[in-house]
């Protein structure tokens, strides 16, 4: 019993803990940079906005980021392994669809790739949450 439920933990001082703290710091990290720099997060998002009357928008998609990363990081330093792994697992379809909005927009443009490597990151960091869940 007791290996079960350390293994279903998630402890700081394990690499994976540190591999699924990476996506949701960064998400923070954007959408902070959307508050204060919506014409360049929005350009390294894909689609640049530089018409001021466009800003109130980029900051709600701040705010959103942050309260996204701030929500799973909650999760992760409760230590839950399986609820982590099932936001995670979510979690990336956001990724795939702005990757998609990418593709209407832009075609193939570079920023799919950094969407779409987000969601192949995140897809990768889950399945190994969800292996560790198994007893």
């Amino acid at each position: 019993m007791n290996a079960e439920l350390n293994r279903s933990l998630l402890k700081w001082n394990m690499p994976l803990f540190w591999f699924t703290f990476l996506i949701p710091a960064a998400i923070i990290g954007l959408g902070i940079n959307f508050i204060v720099n919506p014409v360049g997060a929005s350009a390294g998002f894909g689609i640049p906005m530089t018409d001021p009357s466009a800003f109130p928008f980029m900051w709600i998609k701040g705010i959103r980021d942050i309260f996204a990363g701030v929500a799973v990081l909650v999760l992760l330093f409760r230590g839950d392994r399986r609820t982590i792994a099932i936001i995670y697992s979510i979690s990336m379809f956001i990724a795939i669809g702005d990757g998609f909005v990418i593709l209407r927009q832009l075609g193939f443009a570079p920023p799919i790739f950094i969407h779409w490597g987000t969601a192949t990151y995140m897809a990768i960091i889950a399945i190994l949450l969800h292996r560790g869940n198994k007893a």
